[in-house]
């Protein structure tokens, strides 16, 4: 049900999305896109544009695209196979597998570019359990470069895609796929001609995200590029030598170059947009064409989710061992707590630990906040500026991290109205409104979609019956909508649990997080601490997850 008109709460909640989407978005837009037209002597040209787009720089830009390009040809590939599988095979365990093909959905992304870099490198865990069942001490490989960032980006963004054609899958009648293999068509011809096409709309929507996160990824690339260029480590280097001008026209190169992308995969998907409309309720078992357990599509699932775990078992094996014995004797030094111990008794090892968790729970809050407000004035009030509402919203979506920071450095490294007139830049607060920044609209399209759909003579019910608007919000819509909301929540806090990619920018002394904690003890050699503190944040992700799944389970059951 839409309100013709606006009253007092809905001009409260556009004065909340305003005040965001200005001062936040379009602000920090403003003046990144100012710094880089400035040529440092108050003169406004495109100078700085013509001397950032060096060879470097523009081999940065192929470099990008083309990651971002096999990420999501090699993700769709292995999300695909592994969706086909799980929904056309009789594999016993499969809500098992189901499960285990989540986890580095649930794995912020540098826990598992630091996973990666302790189990394969030359000096990894891999490496030395080859030397110890070999006796060869010249044993070693290399995992660097492109083929490193490749394989710890398919392992993190493959799991947006066998979720989305999972879903779709669900989705296909079965009939239609006996009605194919009736007129005689092959296993590859049906699939091909019949159910690629109606899983096209969900691998757009995965390719979509995947390559809007892979253009922004600065993790895997700047751990494992070495002399590699990327935009998102070109505009870290611009910034780290002070060249804020050289900085700021390369972010806005790669935030071009995104929005572009972003704005050509959506319309492409529109145009894939259907509907499968049938009477009676579909049949969407297809393992019931197979009769027997599928002994290769078990052995399969089993080893790629034996691989999924072995970072995570990297992790733990590390994280109990003391500093240096991985390098020194391997296997035969017991295992000790002390590493935890460290973290938690001593105040300097703790603090980026609560740092991130408060970080990240303030960061939920604000996109809370304004991520509701917009959604309801999208979906619930007849207004002519809602579609200018969404668009300005999801213009993050298209903008990398490393980017929202630049630009939140360039704005608030002075008094404005927007930081209360105090400089931002180096507090607390700048990392989380980094973080909701990048993340509202995630949290504005799931609670859209809780509000579409919701049943208007509910609503209507409750104002007949004498309850006021917030009655009816808080008894009516907002149980309704929960399960959206705190999905969409989640996903903010997973995201922001483990960001690095803003927050090497943004961070101070005092406002190290703990992913910016991992990334300084890998420097120092501190295999274990590092270890450990990303152990104590997966397992705070996995906690999470769990709780909120429960949560939602119970509201919508009721048990």
């Amino acid at each position: 049900m839409k309100k013709k008109k606006f009253d007092a709460s809905e001009y409260f909640l556009l004065f909340i999305v305003l005040f965001f989407s200005i001062g936040y978005i379009l602000f920090p837009l403003y003046t990144l896109v100012s710094s880089a037209l400035n040529d440092g002597n108050g003169n406004f040209g495109f100078s700085n544009f013509l001397n950032a787009f060096t060879k470097t720089t523009f081999q940065a830009a192929i470099n990008s695209i083309l990651l971002s390009l096999i990420t999501v040809a090699l993700s769709g590939i292995t999300g695909l196979v592994f969706a086909y599988i799980l929904h056309f095979q009789r594999i016993r365990t499969k809500s098992f597998f189901s499960s285990l093909l989540m986890i580095p959905l649930a794995t912020p992304p540098l826990i598992g570019v630091v996973s990666f870099l302790f189990l394969l490198n030359e000096k990894g865990l891999l490496a030395n359990l080859l030397e110890l069942v070999f006796k060869h001490n010249e044993l070693s490989f290399k995992f660097d470069g492109w083929s490193a960032i490749v394989i710890v980006h398919v392992y993190s963004f493959f799991p947006l895609f066998y979720l989305f054609t999972s879903s779709a899958l669900k989705r296909i009648d079965s009939n239609l796929i006996d009605a194919s293999y009736s007129l005689g068509a092959s296993k590859t011809l049906t699939f091909f001609k019949v159910i690629l096409p109606l899983l096209i709309p969900s691998v757009v929507g995965a390719s979509l995200i995947t390559f809007m996160a892979s253009m922004a990824s600065f993790s895997a690339p700047f751990i494992f590029g070495g002399s590699e260029r990327f935009l998102t480590t070109e505009i870290y280097f611009a910034k780290i030598n002070g060249d804020n001008s050289l900085a700021s026209s390369i972010a806005v190169l790669l935030t071009i170059i995104s929005i572009i992308f972003f704005i050509l995969l959506r319309r492409y998907r529109t145009g894939k947009l259907f509907d499968i409309r049938h009477k009676g309720v579909p049949r969407t078992d297809f393992s019931s064409h197979r009769s027997q357990t599928s002994i290769s599509g078990t052995i399969i699932i089993s080893l790629f989710s034996l691989m999924l775990i072995l970072p995570v078992f990297t992790l733990l094996y590390l994280s109990f061992i003391p500093e240096g014995s991985l390098m020194r004797n391997f296997l035969s030094e017991s295992f000790t707590p002390e590493n935890y111990l460290k973290i938690f008794s001593e105040p300097q090892f703790f603090e980026p630990f609560y740092n991130s968790l408060m970080m990240s729970l303030i960061a939920v809050l604000i996109t809370l906040i304004a991520g509701i407000s917009s959604a309801y004035l999208i979906a619930k009030v007849n207004t002519k500026f809602k579609s200018i509402i969404e668009n300005i919203v999801s213009i993050p979506y298209g903008i990398p991290g490393t980017v929202i920071a630049l630009s939140l450095i360039l704005s608030f490294n002075k008094p404005v109205l927007f930081g209360a007139f105090t400089p931002l830049v180096g507090t607390f607060i700048i990392i989380p409104l980094a973080y909701s920044i990048r993340n509202i609209p995630i949290l504005m399209q799931s609670s859209m979609s809780g509000f579409y759909s919701l049943d208007p003579s509910l609503e209507e019910a409750s104002f007949s019956l004498g309850a006021g608007k917030m009655t009816t919000f808080g008894k009516v819509i907002f149980p309704l909508i929960f399960p959206s909301v705190l999905n969409g929540a989640l996903l903010v806090f997973i995201n922001s649990a483990g960001e690095f990619v803003s927050t090497i920018l943004l961070y101070s002394y005092s406002t190290k997080t703990i992913s910016v904690e991992i990334y300084s003890q890998i420097r120092m050699y501190n295999t274990g601490a590092a270890a450990a503190y990303g152990m104590l944040l997966f397992a705070v992700v996995m906690a999470v997850v769990y709780v909120s799944r429960k949560t939602i389970d119970k509201s919508i059951t009721g048990i």
